[in-house]
């Protein structure tokens, strides 16, 4: 599927509603870059690209759109820095199970990691559905 089919989606689904022009604006952004410079965004390279301050209500509900309904354009991924400045990534299915449990383990020690919030940013990946 190419940007342009899911830009058309997403103003097909909620074109009546202000967050489809920031979900078709983060698309257009991804698609814009060389291939290369694909492979991760963060919530303030999304801020960057719809020219916000901040990470309003309306960015994250865009963002959640494209990670979360049936047009399915992102993956979160998340990274773990751990107590020794290493980092780890986090699969989306394993992002999501950490999410889900409350329960983050060591991917090399195997120990409990106890205020893994403060030490996860989470990322996103395009998916093949951005893949031009």
């Amino acid at each position: 599927m190419s940007a342009s089919e899911v830009k058309a989606e997403l103003l097909e689904r909620w074109g009546k509603e202000p967050v489809a022009q920031l979900c078709a604006n983060i698309v257009d952004f991804i698609s814009s870059l060389p291939a290369d410079e694909r492979r991760l965004f963060t919530y303030g390279s999304f801020m960057k690209a719809t020219n916000r301050k901040a990470t309003d209500e309306e960015l994250l509900r865009a963002i959640a759109i494209l990670v979360n309904s049936k047009v399915a354009a992102l993956d979160t991924w998340a990274l773990f820095t751990d107590e020794h400045g290493e980092e780890h990534e986090i699969t989306p299915k394993d992002f999501s199970d950490i999410r889900r449990t409350g329960v983050l383990v060591h991917p090399e020690s195997g120990e409990l990691v106890t205020d893994f919030e403060d030490h996860i940013m989470p990322f996103f990946v395009p998916t093949e559905r951005l893949a031009d």
